[in-house]
């Protein structure tokens, strides 16, 4: 029986698009899709996805987005996994806490220094307007606080930019991205700490969706993050980070 050449021809295309897929699977690495901050491409959160990539033998791609945009992205699946990302209760939803907690953080308030006396304790807030990133959270206190003036945005930067302007009267972020940035901007001896601070810390956790590509290998990251979390390798990724 004769065969067509359009038939071979055919034929030869599948058997090279088989021998490619075979070829990817045998030799390639999957890919940790994930994002960041754009203010800080390669900062620590950038180094902590690339440790757990490095663990779960995974390529990595962040594309940087706000942090509103990353849970979206998170929860609709166009990213695999978060990290800084904090629980509110033990409701189980679209996202997937990966335990334990990697790090413990407290949130810290930040004002002019010339306006230092207007935040010296937490009733005080409520005369404020307080700059705050976009669906973050917050310590507990402060989360259920009712009547408090939130600005939300979507940065650090944004929120500095408002304080310099009076639009706001303090904000609240991490001292440790924020330090950094008052140095750099040249402005770490106008805009300082409060006097007031809260004294709860919040976990932070690495994070999945039930849309995430990472579902299949959900239990080995979740003894990657146990692993690294006994061994102390997050807060040691940290401190080298920080060092001057």
């Amino acid at each position: 029986m004769l065969v067509s050449r359009a038939t071979l021809l055919k034929d030869v295309s599948l058997l090279l698009v088989f021998l490619a897929i075979v070829s990817f699977h045998c030799n390639g690495k999957n890919t940790l899709y994930s994002s960041v901050s754009p203010e800080f491409p390669n900062g620590l959160h950038a180094k902590y996805l690339q440790f757990i990539a490095n663990k779960m033998d995974m390529e990595l791609d962040i594309v940087p987005m706000p942090f509103a945009r990353r849970v979206v992205a998170l929860q609709s699946g166009q990213i695999d996994l978060m990290v800084g990302m904090q629980r509110e209760d033990d409701t189980q939803d679209d996202i997937i806490y990966i335990y334990s907690a990697y790090e413990q953080l407290r949130h810290t308030f930040f004002i002019l220094a010339s306006n230092q006396t207007k935040l010296a304790n937490f009733d005080d807030l409520q005369q404020l307007d307080i700059g705050v990133t976009i669906h973050a959270k917050y310590y507990q206190h402060f989360q259920d606080q009712q009547g408090l003036s939130l600005i939300a945005v979507s940065t650090l930067k944004q929120k500095v930019e408002l304080l310099l302007k009076g639009r706001i009267d303090t904000f609240i972020h991490y001292q440790e991205s924020t330090q950094p940035l008052l140095n750099q901007l040249e402005l770490d001896s106008k805009v300082i700490m409060a006097p007031y601070q809260p004294a709860e810390y919040n976990q932070y956790y690495v994070t999945i969706s039930d849309k995430s590509r990472l579902i299949p290998y959900k239990e080995t990251l979740q003894k990657v993050i146990k692993t690294a979390v006994e061994n102390n390798d997050f807060n040691k990724i940290r401190e080298a980070h920080y060092q001057p």
